[in-house]
């Protein structure tokens, strides 16, 4: 530490003029023994041997701190001065050197610096807050009363609020911002008349945003206003937010002070459960409501409890009260809301139903009725009861749901529901179990008593039933299982139920079939079988054969007709009414159709240009909405012109008209292939179905084509559809023909193309291309001419 006389007594030179030695006791400031003229005029203060404790706060706490500082350093230290003259803010920078004295006291010599920094202390705050700040000064007319008031200073935050530059505000009149109509003016005038502070909110319209919500304060100081302006948009949309859950909320709810409990506001929702008024409610407190008693105040904020309330007509209803604190348009409310014991049990019954019941039926779900036949169970095990079980499948709903629709599949099961139940006594559980399927349980009945029941719940889905002004035929197929003869255990007597139904499926359906020991071998045949046709695709096992179109009149080759058969491993050729309608049921008739569609557009690439084939559509594949792009990514894979491909759709694909299913034909029509009726005649409707789309080709049904010569109906039909495709300009196909004498008659009545055993077997696709290649009219004719 430098010493005193090194420092003082040296050449400080015009440094000393801003200096002052301070003498320290304890480690403390204690008085100045001598200053510079300078340091004088800046203390504004005696400093000869003046205590330092009678200095000005704003000079003394910065030489206190800034020798306490320097003594506990050793070293010289650093602190800021600020003063205010006339509401400027000066800051100076000061720094204290600690010195020893010879006679062992510590002293602080300090230099204030001569340059400091101004600051206007009201622009500074100005710009410091987010709030619109404002100085507005008055405008009079010549007989003084005020007519406007124009801005004489404004910060940041106020031309943020009024979107414009502070420099373009300044000066304008208060009434080029507000609008007079809202008020403003008159307002601010009656702030100049008195000295207490004035608050308001106030809502300014703006073109193309969002209404300025603020809050206004203001004070006058002579013709001077001061006003704050507050953005309050944030708070009035939650406001307006909670005000809409609030009145919209279907629970009775309601706003209350908290002292008085007296109504501040109420929705609709409480104003129809109690029954008074919303003018009722506000004249009233929540103790009012109260049954005698019971508790008068309301109840503690975030409590919960149970009361008994009075509505306006004197019935007691029991609710439970729950009530929050929270703050409203500015105020300390409690909002209550009211839950009626009641509806709550009632809800909770219906929601217990729902959970065992068929939403769309009514009927037990499969839930409730394990529950009933676990308890029929228990009876024949404590009192040797019997019972029968029936599980039932509709046989042609999942052609109805996928061509009529989902709404007409809902209205099917919906009348096979009544149907059913119809058939059996009130006593009797019946439960839809999912989809179409649906068990009956029969208490007491022995087996020819359940078969009795079969029969006229069979007989009774077996007619027609009127689905969106469409006769629609389904049938059902039952499996019956008996309680103790087959089983019990809940679950062996479901599954021995189930596997009678699929022997009564396997059956021709619509029928009963009763559970027998060797059915179980059946099933688990039909799941290898299942299991086998997955795996087919992926093993060789399926191919394709080809037969013949021809043109009857001349004779020439046409088309081939591309036919799936399977040659099992073990068992053979399984043929295709056997393995198709599985892999429809399994799903797998999508990935199938795809390589059937494949392989025959490839193989048909490779023939003469002018020969076509022909390929089948189950109606499954139109539950794919992805087939119309399935179709066009084959044609581009295969290189096959979209003219020589035709795809063969049954009936059942445009029962009743279907939108979706027309529109997707079309869609495949604009590929430019043809488009093919099979099996013509053997619907309910075939005339409608031409109406609704414009077929290229019409195939007769081969049972009809085949007793031509034998059934005077059969050829009346044939011959009417030969006309009617003549007439609409449709091509019409005979199938089936086996006889000459058939192929001669089809030619006299004008049918366009012939196919059948008689004219080429299905064959393989090297069979094919060589049929195509020594083709002409007089092989063919040769041909006919020896059957």
């Amino acid at each position: 530490m430098p010493r005193y006389e090194a420092v003082v007594l040296g050449r400080l030179g015009r440094l000393a003029d801003r200096c002052a030695l301070v003498a320290t006791h304890e480690g403390r400031a204690e008085r100045l023994l001598w200053g510079g003229s300078a340091f004088r005029d800046w203390l504004d203060d005696e400093v000869q041997d003046h205590p330092v404790a009678r200095l000005a706060d704003e000079v003394r706490w910065p030489i206190e701190e800034i020798v306490t500082a320097a003594l506990q350093a050793g070293e010289p230290a650093r602190t800021r001065c600020d003063r205010i003259t006339d509401g400027v803010v000066a800051t100076w920078n000061l720094v204290g050197v600690p010195l020893a004295h010879g006679d062992g006291a510590t002293l602080v010599l300090v230099h204030v610096d001569p340059v400091c920094t101004r600051t206007e202390l009201v622009q500074a705050m100005f710009g410091a807050t987010g709030q619109g700040l404002m100085a507005l000064g008055t405008v009079r007319d010549a007989d003084g009363a005020i007519t406007d008031f124009k801005i004489v200073a404004l910060n940041q935050g106020a031309a943020l609020l009024f979107g414009r530059p502070a420099s373009a505000l300044q000066w304008q009149r208060l009434s080029g911002l507000v609008p007079r109509h809202l008020g403003m003016t008159g307002v601010l005038a009656g702030v100049v008349a008195r000295t207490e502070r004035a608050a308001f909110e106030l809502a300014i319209p703006r073109s193309g945003a969002p209404t300025l919500h603020l809050k206004v304060e203001a004070r006058a100081i002579g013709d001077l206003i001061a006003v704050a302006m507050t953005d309050v948009g944030d708070i009035k949309a939650r406001e307006e937010s909670f005000r809409l859950l609030f009145d919209n909320n279907p629970l009775p709810m309601w706003l209350v002070e908290p002292g008085t409990a007296r109504f501040v506001a109420v929705n609709e929702a409480a104003i129809a459960h109690y029954g008074f008024s919303r003018t009722e409610f506000l004249t009233r407190r929540l103790c009012d409501l109260a049954e005698p008693g019971e508790a008068a105040a309301p109840l503690v904020a975030h409590e919960a409890g149970l009361r008994r309330q009075r509505r306006a007509d004197g019935s007691v209803i029991e609710v439970t009260l729950v009530e929050r604190s929270l703050a409203f348009e500015g105020k300390p409310v409690l909002l209550g809301a009211a839950i009626d014991l009641t509806e709550r049990r009632r809800a909770e019954a219906r929601i217990a139903h729902m959970a065992q019941h068929d939403a769309l039926t009514g009927l037990p779900n499969r839930v409730l009725f394990m529950v009933r036949l676990t308890e029929t169970i228990a009876a024949h095990q404590c009192e040797g009861t019997s019972a029968a079980l029936l599980c039932l499948d509709l046989d042609k709903f999942k052609l109805v749901n996928d061509t009529l629709g989902h709404p007409a599949g809902d209205q099917l099961l919906q009348q096979a529901a009544q149907r059913i139940a119809g058939c059996l006594k009130p006593e009797d559980p019946v439960a839809r179990l999912g989809g179409d399927e649906f068990a009956i349980l029969l208490g007491g009945a022995d087996l020819p008593a359940a078969e009795a029941v079969a029969e006229r719940i069979v007989a009774a889905l077996a007619r027609p039933f009127l689905i969106q002004e469409q006769e629609c035929h389904v049938g059902a197929s039952i499996g019956i299982a008996h309680l103790p003869l087959h089983g019990t255990d809940p679950d062996v007597l479901m599954r021995n139920a189930d596997i009678a139904l699929y022997r009564a499926k396997a059956g021709g359906r619509g029928g009963w079939r009763r559970f027998a020991a060797d059915m179980d071998e059946a099933v688990r045949r039909r799941r290898r079988r299942e299991t086998d046709l997955r795996e087919a695709l992926t093993r060789g096992e399926l191919s394709l054969a080809y037969q013949p179109v021809i043109e009857s009149r001349s004779g020439r080759l046409t088309a081939f007709e591309a036919l799936l058969r399977w040659h099992h491993p073990v068992e053979g050729p399984i043929p295709p009414g056997e393995f198709v309608p599985l892999a429809e049921e399994t799903g797998l008739i999508g990935t199938i159709g795809a390589w059937v569609l494949q392989t025959a557009c490839r193989e048909a690439a490779s023939w003469p240009s002018s020969a076509r084939v022909a390929v089948n559509l189950s109606p499954a594949q139109f539950r794919d909405g992805s087939l119309v792009q399935v179709v066009r990514r084959t044609l581009d894979a295969t290189g096959l012109h979209p003219s020589r491909l035709e795809l063969e759709v049954t009936e059942s694909v445009l029962l009743a008209a279907s939108d979706a299913n027309v529109a997707m034909l079309h869609a495949l029509r604009r590929l430019g292939v043809h488009i093919a009726m099979d099996d013509f005649g053997t619907g309910y409707s075939s005339l409608s179905y031409l109406r609704a789309f414009p077929f290229d080709k019409i195939k007769i049904d081969r049972s009809f084509v085949q007793q031509v010569g034998e059934n005077a109906q059969s050829a009346a039909i044939v011959k009417a559809v030969i006309g009617l495709g003549a007439s609409l300009g449709i091509v019409t196909v005979a199938e089936g023909i086996e006889t000459g004498a058939q192929l001669e008659w089809l030619r006299e009545e004008g049918c366009d193309e012939v196919q059948g055993y008689l004219l080429g077997r299905p064959m393989p696709a090297a069979e094919a291309r060589g049929l195509i290649a020594e083709r002409d009219r007089a092989d063919w004719a040769d041909r006919a001419a020896c059957a």
